[in-house]
């Protein structure tokens, strides 16, 4: 990286990285990528998204693939949340973090479970995508650029 503060070149290893996100991303969206049911997947570290009739609707990044796909179709409102946010749009209900409209609420609202759980189960049945993708910096490029070629709301991206 330059030490001219005025500099406009971007910094090396961004560069670099930034570089390589059209293949990665081309390589997670191809046919070569589609996980076979019932595989181990432990502790691999990537990128992955979730097909909904030939289209990804989901992606996401994980330390350990088997344990992140095993938390989305958790009946847990912990560690589902692709299906908590499906449920919510549906149901019209927008996120908070106060009591009276949180997900410990939801979860005592029958019509709000009955949504989940079969957003669990449409999950379930979904094509999941993966590839290996260990540094942290690509992981996050990926997932922005993903969110941006497969046309998804980027309003995950206030979370991290």
């Amino acid at each position: 990286m330059s030490d001219n503060a005025e500099s406009a070149v971007l910094n090396d290893r961004f560069f670099k990285a930034a570089q390589e996100i059209p293949d990665l991303f081309r390589r997670l969206a191809s046919p070569e990528a589609i996980l076979a049911k019932g595989v181990s997947q432990k502790a691999k570290s990537g990128m992955y998204a979730f097909d909904e009739n030939g289209r990804a609707v989901h992606v996401g990044r994980t330390r350990n693939l088997e344990a992140r796909l095993r938390g989305h179709v958790a009946k847990s409102r912990h560690s589902a949340s692709f299906a908590m946010k499906r449920t919510r749009k549906i149901l019209g209900k927008v996120a908070t973090y106060r009591p009276a409209g949180g997900a410990a609420a939801l979860f005592r609202d029958d019509a709000f479970l009955t949504v989940f759980l079969e957003q669990i189960e449409l999950i379930k049945r979904m094509e999941v995508r993966f590839i290996e993708v260990t540094d942290p910096m690509r992981q996050y490029f990926l997932e922005l650029y993903a969110h941006l070629e497969y046309d998804l709301l980027l309003d995950e991206f206030d979370t991290h």
